[in-house]
Order: C-alpha cells, then structure tokens, then sequence
C-alpha cells in the first residue's frame, strides 16, 4: 500500500447477531473476506467477529453475547490505530458495531464505513466512503 506506515492496526468490525444463522455465516465470510484482501496488501488487521468464531467453535462460549464479547474486543479497539465498518445490512443497530464506533470516536480514532459491495476493492475505498478523521491505512481511494 501507498505511503502505510508500519505497524499500523486495522480494527474491521461488523454486525453479527441476527436470529437467522445464514444471515450470522454470511456476515461472518464477510468479515473474513474483508480481512484477508486487507491482509493480503499488507494491513495488519484485528476483527473481532473473524478471529473469535473460530475460538467459540471449540470452546462453550456463547455467540449471542455481545456484552462479553464487547469486554473482549474493546481493549483490542483500544490498541488499534483506526476502525473500519463493513456496513452491512442493519449495521446501525448492531449493538457491537455503535458501541465501537462510539469507543473508537472517544478515542479520536479515524472510523471508514464501507458498503458489503466495496469489499472486493479493498484496501482502496469509495470516494464516497463516510469517514470520521481521515484514515492513515485506507489512503487508496476509487471513483464510485
């Protein structure tokens, strides 16, 4: 990537709880993809639903818990450098996703919001991308 700065973090959030487990899978190979095109281009990245749902596969932890998992994943958003949202459907009533991006804005952290059709294009952005400071990792920007 252009200009990154080493050592930076990438937090890369996204809605999970839903009662439909299709849509929960779905969101979560959402993230996963997200992940990996970062990671692929040299983005260290943190998301918390892509490295946590393979720890809850193999151990009894519950899922649905976004009170515990908050208590797991805010810290790391703490240590983070910026946050990126993958505003997937419903995104702005997950409970997780306004409670980091609250976190993430207390702690002057750049935030980006992408929709779930702008993954394919990562690490670059839509110009049109919301953004809440400008982001020292995603500086890579495409016309929409």
């Amino acid at each position: 990537m252009k200009n990154m700065k080493k050592n930076f973090v990438l937090y890369v959030t996204a809605p999970f709880t839903h009662e439909i487990p299709e849509i929960r899978e779905r969101r979560f190979r959402s993230a996963c993809r997200a992940s990996a095109l970062l990671m692929a281009a040299g983005v260290v990245v943190f998301s918390p639903l892509s490295h946590s749902m393979p720890i809850v596969q193999h151990g009894e932890l519950d899922e649905m818990d976004s009170d515990f998992w908050l208590t797991m994943d805010l810290p790391l958003l703490e240590r983070s450098d910026e946050l990126l949202v993958l505003a997937l459907d419903d995104w702005e009533r997950s409970k997780g996703v306004v409670a980091e991006m609250f976190f993430a804005l207390k702690h002057h952290k750049p935030i980006t919001l992408i929709g779930e059709s702008d993954i394919k294009r990562l690490p670059a952005i839509p110009r049109s991308a919301r953004k809440y400071l400008d982001s020292n990792i995603l500086t890579e920007v495409y016309d929409d």
